[in-house]
């Protein structure tokens, strides 16, 4: 197989072929974080959270390290969950700011 460069819409093009092919699947993998160092954690891009027993790291948060960070920190990549938590696609992450944050409404 030839590598070739993947795009943030390609990759979330697959990642919502994986959805439909197995949603359970899917979603444990976004759901899933495994600890890591404070060297990981203080990566530019790499999405990680602090939780109860200190930094994890999940597949988004790599995916995001590959494809980059906007300005605030908000990831290329986002996961669409429903009210009841259930994983429903992957897109393009759209950060909006709350009005007060949005300069040309003033």
């Amino acid at each position: 197989m030839d590598w070739k460069p993947v795009s943030p819409d390609r990759a979330i093009e697959v990642l919502n072929e994986i959805v439909k092919l197995d949603p359970k699947a899917a979603h444990d993998l976004v759901e899933y974080r495994v600890p890591c160092n404070m060297a990981l954690g203080d990566h530019p891009s790499v999405q990680v959270v602090q939780g109860d027993e200190g930094l994890a790291v999940g597949l988004l948060g790599v995916l995001n390290g590959i494809f980059g960070a906007d300005e605030n920190g908000w990831g290329t990549l986002c996961a669409v969950f429903e009210d009841d938590g259930t994983l429903v696609r992957f897109e393009r992450t759209k950060r909006t700011l709350p009005q007060s944050e949005d300069s040309s409404t003033e």
